[in-house]
């Protein structure tokens, strides 16, 4: 009897042990989620700056090494914080490396954030804490695969919200760093661009590196459609100094505007990003521009051009050559120690040309050319179409200084108002008998110019006159 209530008594345990078994199981599986969740947050938040959540589902496997989990979301700290969400995130490993780094696999899917700028003009990113302990690993990892999908950030600063959107992006390690290649998308403010790019990171001393750097572009800006960018850069490493150095850039763009169409190339030997600020240096670029036809188009060779990039302010000096094959005589021009000012955000160009050397047709020698040298100031409004400046040149033994301006939208576009030391109209008559008529003012009239222009000596049909003032179209 003993021997029975014993073996009934150990059942009972038995019995007990699994029950409890079988709950502590049930509980672990139930709050598992939140445990791991919580404690993964915790040891986010003391290495990032900003607020770490989960609030989704997460995995852990054992062996081989595996953590998944969803709805991973970062609040940046201060007034105007910055935010990002992770829908989906696994990291894995298989454990392969004896005695060396473990291998790791990340795959993150459908990511929304906003980046903000701060007031100190810095972006508000989850980066590492400085006072975050790196500790030590007993089981050192490295990054063998990265896959991204799905991303979406809205970037918000000074100027017009921008919208970048990563369809995809893969980083496959490979035996001198790692192999990218991404496919993405931007708008902002009526500009639509997409692209992909490739590239080889490599790892140096001083930091990443990137070889063989390619990127395709095309899109809308405006109402100029991209039909092709091709950027291509034979590296791009980290200077002494903490900037980045570009070195072998080629670039080619095709472009329309309606019935306009610009194609362009160009190389460059050395350039540099620093601070938000970039420089091109040594730029050696062709450009075409055809306005409506082959027999209207005009090309333009830029030599030893530099460009630089401070904010949204563009500059370009150097020298530049310019061609056209108008319908009635191609005019070519070279310009020397040249400069334009690009505000990107008011589309505002000022230029300064202050050696220009053309040559044009000579309308009363057949066959022959006349040489124009002057100096040109003045600035450009683009969403205008309109601008204004001086000008101050010489042909042949006359000389002209004055203002111009350009409205596109008027019906007389070009304005003069200018004053001439010395003009003969008789030299450049087109040959032929000539007979003592009226002058064919109602032809002058059609022309799209404005002008008031004084004469200190004028000979016109053999009359001489002195300080005279010619207008047209003018009231």
């Amino acid at each position: 009897m003993p021997t029975v209530r014993r073996r009934r008594a150990g059942r009972f345990i038995l019995w007990l042990t699994a029950i409890a078994v079988l709950v502590s199981g049930l509980l672990v599986w139930q709050f598992s989620d939140r445990w791991l969740g919580a404690t993964l947050a915790e040891q986010i938040n003391a290495r990032v700056a900003g607020q770490v959540s989960i609030d989704g589902t997460v995995s852990l496997q054992v062996f081989p090494p595996r953590l998944s989990l969803s709805g991973l979301a970062w609040q940046g700290p201060g007034a105007t914080p910055g935010s990002m969400r992770i829908e989906h995130l696994d990291v894995s490993s298989d454990w392969s490396a004896d005695g060396a780094a473990r291998p790791l696999s990340v795959v993150i899917r459908g990511v929304r954030g906003e980046l903000r700028q701060q007031a100190d003009g810095q972006w508000q990113l989850p980066t590492p804490l400085s006072t975050a302990d790196a500790g030590t690993d007993d089981a050192p990892v490295k990054l063998a695969a990265l896959t991204v999908t799905d991303a979406t950030l809205d970037i918000i600063g000074g100027g017009a919200p921008a919208t970048l959107r990563l369809a995809e992006l893969k980083l496959l390690e490979s035996p001198s760093g790692w192999q990218a290649h991404a496919t993405a998308g931007a708008t902002r403010a009526g500009a639509a661009i997409d692209g992909k790019l490739d590239t080889t990171i490599e790892l140096a001393t001083a930091g990443p590196r990137l070889a063989d750097l390619t990127i395709t572009l095309a899109g809308q800006m405006g109402p100029a459609r991209i039909e092709s960018l091709a950027l291509s850069l034979a590296t791009v490493a980290p200077a002494a100094d903490g900037a980045w150095q570009l070195a072998g850039l080629t670039a080619e763009l095709r472009a329309t505007d309606g019935a306009r169409q610009l194609t362009l190339s160009g190389t460059a030997d050395t350039g540099r990003y620093a601070d938000g600020g970039a420089q091109v240096l040594g730029l050696q670029a062709t450009a075409m521009l055809t306005p409506a036809g082959p027999s209207e188009s005009a090309t333009a060779t830029f030599t030893g051009v530099d460009l630089a990039l401070a904010g949204q302010q563009l500059t370009a000096s150097g020298k530049a050559q310019f061609a056209t094959t108008l319908a009635a005589d191609p005019v070519a021009a070279t310009v020397e120690d040249f400069q334009l000012i690009a505000e990107l955000a008011t589309g505002r160009i000022d230029a300064r040309l202050p050696k220009l050397n053309a040559t044009l047709a000579d309308p009363a020698k057949p066959g022959a050319q006349i040489t124009v040298d002057a100096a040109l100031t003045g600035h450009w409004q683009l969403a205008e179409r309109s601008g204004a400046g001086t000008v101050d040149a010489t042909v042949e033994d006359s000389r002209l200084k004055g203002q111009w301006q350009i409205a596109l939208e008027q019906p007389h576009w070009l304005a003069l108002d200018a004053q001439v030391d010395r003009l003969n109209l008789d030299r450049w008559q087109a040959p032929g008998p000539r007979k003592a008529e009226a002058l064919p003012l109602d032809a002058w009239r059609d022309w799209p110019l404005r002008l008031d222009l004084q004469v200190g000596r004028l000979r016109m049909q053999g009359i001489e006159a002195h300080n005279t003032r010619l207008r047209l179209n003018l009231p």
